[in-house]
């Protein structure tokens, strides 16, 4: 049974984690300038005034999209280490999301498989809605739903440093989730103005990168903690190994 207590003595760690900070200080600068484009560029479109597509966080090349990339493959990479390390089922589901989260991001699975399944759909012109859009949501349901799966079981079977740590990191793929699905879908339900649909872009593509940035620092906390810990258990051990001898 999982506590409180069990929480902040497991979780306060994470918050101390000098790597984290380290982190956060060199990606927050580059992240608030992407953040501050992303502004500029979607109120050019609202307004007519075209700059740049690199500007779009959302946009395939964009500048945003390659921070994106390194920070999911660098997530994925960290906790693939530790499940080598610890085989903790919770680090190799988590880094498996993430090994997807880079490739989609990338080659845009998810609205590949949308426009092929949106176009098998049966018509539903009812609904205030593309069908390649709600294909998209369905995608990302079905795959969410298997790593939902995935991390609960791994939770269940885990101690409780691994079972926290996957909480952690659910929460803020839960973040990621309601702004990159939820929102998305709200963008592309009825017909909008130019303003309504760069507002509704602009909520759903910051509030993403912000959960990925923030997940990233999570990752790296837990990477410095858990490796800190191993390199400690195991100059206890020589130490032990020694006075027996």
């Amino acid at each position: 049974m999982i506590t409180r207590n069990d929480i902040a003595d497991i979780g306060g760690p994470l918050l101390r984690s000098r790597a984290m900070r380290l982190a956060l200080f060199c990606i927050i600068p580059y992240a608030c300038v992407l953040v501050g484009l992303d502004v500029a560029a979607h109120y050019g479109d609202a307004t007519g005034a075209a700059l740049p597509v690199q500007f779009f966080m959302s946009q395939d090349g964009s500048f945003a999209e390659f921070l994106e990339y390194s920070l999911t493959t660098a997530a994925g990479v960290m906790l693939f280490l530790l499940w080598l390390r610890d085989r903790a089922l919770v680090y190799l589901t988590s880094a498996i999301l993430f090994a997807w989260m880079t490739l989609d991001n990338w080659v845009e699975i998810h609205e590949q498989l949308g426009f092929l399944l949106g176009a098998a759909m049966p018509a539903a012109s009812w609904l205030p809605v593309q069908p390649n859009h709600l294909a998209e949501t369905l995608v990302f349901l079905v795959v969410g739903g298997a790593w939902a799966l995935g991390i609960v079981a791994a939770i269940l079977k885990a101690d409780k440093r691994a079972a926290i740590y996957g909480m952690l990191i659910s929460v803020f793929i839960a973040g990621a989730a309601v702004f990159g699905v939820a929102v998305d879908l709200a963008t592309s339900w009825g017909d909008h103005g130019p303003m309504a649909i760069n507002l509704f872009a602009f909520i759903e593509d910051e509030g993403e990168f912000a959960m990925i940035v923030l997940v990233f620092a999570l990752c790296v906390a837990i990477y410095d903690v858990e490796t800190g810990r191993a390199k400690a258990m195991a100059g206890h051990s020589h130490r032990v190994q020694f006075l027996q001898a």
